[in-house]
């Protein structure tokens, strides 16, 4: 049986042992348990800076798991990401969804980067 890697959410297939499947798949992995609170206000955090509502809601329950089990307070880092701007804060959650997709895709931040002065008078026409 072959293994099929993609960043698109898994088909669910009907099947008599669904029960079991969930339970052997999951079987290393501990339940995280999400306050719906702080998922709404992370949702519409991520809203009113212009995400999509379904990108919105999977960005933050992202964020939300991954706080989780590193132990910090979802809303102290929805803190910290009021103070950065809609760019920074794109390009920390394309960081982030980085981290939760698999190796052969990756998401990205085009940065239009100045060459100094100094680099300018260098440049022979």
């Amino acid at each position: 049986m072959t293994t099929t890697y993609s960043n698109l959410p898994s088909e669910k297939k009907a099947s008599s042992s669904d029960l079991t499947v969930q339970i052997f798949n999951n079987y290393y992995k501990d339940p995280i348990n999400l306050n719906n609170g702080e998922l709404v206000a992370m949702t519409g955090f991520f809203e009113k800076r212009g995400f999509d509502p379904v990108a919105a809601e999977s960005t933050s329950v992202i964020i939300l798991t991954q706080a989780r089990k590193d132990g910090y307070n979802a809303m102290q880092i929805m803190d910290t990401l009021k103070s950065l701007g809609d760019v920074e804060i794109s390009g920390l959650v394309a960081e982030i969804l980085n981290y939760n997709r698999i190796n052969t895709s990756y998401l990205g931040v085009v940065q239009n980067l100045q060459p100094s002065d100094e680099v300018i008078r260098q440049i022979i026409d």
